[in-house]
């Protein structure tokens, strides 16, 4: 079958665009954010039950493609496509409900075509052209709807499978996809996608060889599906899918070709995660994952049958793990070591004794090293270095020994997975703002994009054949308020639902309430980019205060007066501080000279700043920058391997994780020892605990639900619960109004329940 290479374009990039030709090709079909749209045949390929479009539907949706983004009126879409006709404003109307049908979108607020009230309408999703080859009509049917609402509700989440040419691939699945590892829980389907690999030249980067050449749905099942795993041979897919009659997650294996799904195990106690497959597919290794969040390692026959435990897993957090290429151990992580201030090194877990034997290899002892992965061929290891949003992919030979880097993205890494020849990876992940699959040459580091549809993560790759199963997000985060009575000392049995601060039709993050309680800044995506964004204290009259492109933007940080706003943005690979006054919108790079930086916040002086940066010999070092920008500028360190700090500016102290150690310590900036204040929060948490009033806040039971929001006392030692909150949680990033009494969380997906806005 010959290459069907999706082609980008941009919203506004249509000057020499099929388009803009009087008449549009017979042959075209556009992208539509998830969707494919045949013109020719007006049909929505991607929709294979929903009825034809009308010609005129048709047309008034490739005047919206002309002008994605922007508003087209109703003057202008009756004037260019009912033009010299005697007609009513209804037939416009009928044709905007037949488009929204043809793309399922009922959402509120839409995510494909919006009205603007007594105006006209604006196409939100991004418009692509997909240049046409030879495919023939039944695997055009066999593509499955996997663009269902994701506005705060829960998809159906297909799975699919196609026919491929020559060599072939597999996509990973990871648990966990937040700060400190991949997120699990986010509402996604496995999609199958064809690769076909070229013939290469001797000068050819091998990244350069794969193209994407079918992408469908495998299964039609209601509910989430999770992580994909497919097997060595290439034709089974195992993930976690919710059971309804147990309530728990369980393992799922079934054809890529249409087939019936099978349950694995036959004990169900707790959630089961993570399935991977040994290299000769005959077991599965998974992850059994109870309410009280005590993880444990199983192998189970691919075909079901009788479980064995293999151990505990420690921090599902960051636990990741894969078969040894001879099938008789599990590489992971070492979560031992971290105690032992030795950070994250890799590990082999021994299946029949069950004894742990850490790799021999190059590395410091503030690295942080997870989602190892054997080459097919059995030479090399690849893995993740660094938490989640700074890793980067390196490569060592299978004994251990010298340790190469591949990637230099210091970016977010959404699961990767070896090519089928050992010779390039398929990667997830988001250098320019954006998520989206890349496939990076082992050799040469040069990466190309694959594309399909975004944002695309956790890709796993056949050892035979061309077959890559990845998931597609089809959740968002919303902000939402929790009321906390810190008086309480006993919470209630049943959860609270989150409190919905507004509707949005991005993904809304990192919130940050101003210092007088009157605004919250934080990060979305509501115009199709990562910007920063200010609302009000009820999420009404929400405004961009950036205007970045291709940028990837970390937490806003409030000044102590509220007159300015502080974050970390990284654009084109470069990064850089940047501090925005909220009145005027003006932006002004700042501390302009550390360009090596992994995380910032104001510092106790006017023209100060604690910054977390990689140093020469670690990453994680810990600075208090004092009088930046000027003649006078001075670098004070204050600790290494830091992960995520907090500023007790009364106390002039600060609060701190590390990579290399576990738990919260203090440290005053006068100088003195570092002190170890609680073990009950690790770096795995990243930004989700706070300092407030000289006490820990932290958020406990991450990626479940229901989650505690838990509050630690240095003085006194006690640890007592704040709120139990019905929801899941990708973005563990929290913030608390002056008052103490609501926190701002951004759960997600229907699962959280959020009750609507107080009046």
């Amino acid at each position: 079958m010959p290459a069907r290479q999706i082609m980008n374009a941009s919203p506004h990039a249509f000057s020499s665009h099929p388009l803009d030709a009087v008449s549009v090709p017979s042959n075209l079909r556009l992208r539509i954010g998830e969707h494919v749209v045949d013109l020719g045949a007006l049909r929505v390929i991607t929709q294979p039950d929903s009825a034809r479009l009308t010609s005129k539907a048709a047309a008034v949706l490739i005047e919206l493609a002309r002008h994605v983004g922007d508003t087209v009126t109703r003057d202008e879409l009756l004037e260019r496509v009912w033009k010299d006709r005697v007609t009513t404003p209804d037939v416009l109307t009928q044709a905007i409900k037949e488009l929204r049908r043809a793309f399922a979108d009922d959402a509120r607020p839409p995510r494909y075509i919006e009205t603007i009230p007594k105006v006209g309408y604006r196409l939100l999703a991004p418009v692509s052209v997909v240049p046409v080859a030879p495919v023939s009509v039944s695997n055009e049917q066999r593509f499955a709807d996997d663009a269902a609402n994701t506005d705060d509700i829960e998809d159906d989440l297909p799975l699919a499978a196609a026919d491929s040419a020559s060599d072939k691939m597999r996509p990973r699945a990871s648990w966990w996809l937040g700060w400190g590892a991949v997120a699990a829980l986010l509402i996604v389907a496995g999609v199958v996608v064809i690769a076909k690999r070229e013939s290469a030249s001797v000068n050819r980067a091998a990244s350069a060889t794969w193209q994407a050449t079918d992408v469908r749905a495998v299964t039609s099942d209601p509910g989430p599906e999770r992580r994909p795993r497919i097997s060595p041979d290439g034709t089974r897919v195992a993930y976690s899918q919710m059971d309804p009659a147990t309530k728990f997650e369980r393992i799922v294996v079934r054809s890529v070709d249409q087939s019936q799904g099978i349950h694995i195990t036959t004990t169900v106690t707790a959630h089961e995660e993570v399935p991977t497959w040994s290299p000769d597919g005959t077991r599965i290794a998974f992850e059994r994952l109870g309410k009280d969040e005590v993880c444990t390692l199983f192998v189970v026959p691919s075909m079901g049958g009788a479980e064995s435990e293999v151990g505990p897993c420690g921090d599902y957090i960051i636990n990741y793990f894969d078969w040894s290429a001879d099938g008789k151990s599990l590489i992971t992580s070492d979560q031992a070591s971290i105690a032992a201030g030795n950070g994250l090194p890799l590990a082999l877990l021994d299946l029949a004794t069950g004894k742990k034997q850490l790799l021999q290899y190059q590395r410091l002892a503030s690295d942080e090293d997870l989602d190892p992965h054997y080459s097919p061929d059995g030479r090399w290891i690849a893995f993740r270095r660094g938490m989640i949003p700074h890793s980067d992919i390196f490569v060592m030979a299978a004994g251990g020994g010298a340790v190469r880097q591949v990637t230099h993205l210091d970016a977010s890494i959404f699961g990767y997975s070896w090519t089928a020849d050992s010779s390039a990876l398929v990667v997830s992940s988001n250098p320019q703002g954006k998520v989206a699959l890349y496939v990076t040459g082992v050799d040469d580091g040069h990466m190309s994009v694959l594309d399909v549809p975004s944002p695309a993560t956790y890709p796993d790759v056949a050892r035979a054949g061309g077959n890559v199963v990845y998931e597609i997000r089809r959740t968002k985060n919303t902000l939402a308020q929790v009321a906390v009575d810190p008086q309480t000392t006993q919470l209630a049995q049943t959860p609270q639902a989150p409190q919905l601060l507004a509707a949005s039709t991005g993904s809304d993050v990192a919130a940050s309430v101003s210092p007088d309680g009157k605004h919250i800044a934080f990060i979305s995506d509501r115009n199709g980019s990562e910007q920063i964004w200010l609302c009000a204290a009820d999420g009404s009259q929400a405004l961009a205060l950036t205007d970045f492109h291709g940028a990837v933007v970390w937490t806003p940080h409030w000044s102590a007066d509220g007159r300015h706003l502080l974050a970390v943005v990284r654009i084109a690979g470069k990064t850089s501080l940047t501090q925005v006054e909220v009145a005027s919108r003006r932006q002004q790079k700042v501390a302009i000279s550390q360009d090596a930086l992994l995380a910032a916040s104001y510092g106790p002086d006017p023209e100060s700043y604690l910054l977390i940066r990689r140093a020469a010999d670690a990453r994680g070092e810990l600075v208090l920058l004092r009088n930046a920008d000027s003649a006078q500028e001075q670098i004070v360190p204050l600790a290494s391997s830091v992960e995520h700090v907090e500023l007790d500016a009364a106390a002039r102290a600060i609060y701190y994780t590390k990579a290399d150690g576990l738990g919260v310590f203090r440290r005053d900036l006068a100088g003195g020892p570092e002190q170890a204040v609680t073990r009950n929060v690790t770096a795995a948490v990243d930004r989700g605990w706070r300092l407030v009033d000289g006490r820990i806040w932290y958020v406990s039971a991450m990626m479940m639900e229901p989650f505690d929001l838990r509050e630690f006392d240095p003085v006194s030692g006690k640890d007592r619960p704040l709120a139990h909150v019905k929801g899941w949680l990708r973005d563990v990033g929290f913030s608390v109004t002056p008052a103490r009494d609501r926190v701002i969380f951004a759960p997600m997906g229907r699962k959280t329940a959020m009750s609507a806005p107080s009046s």
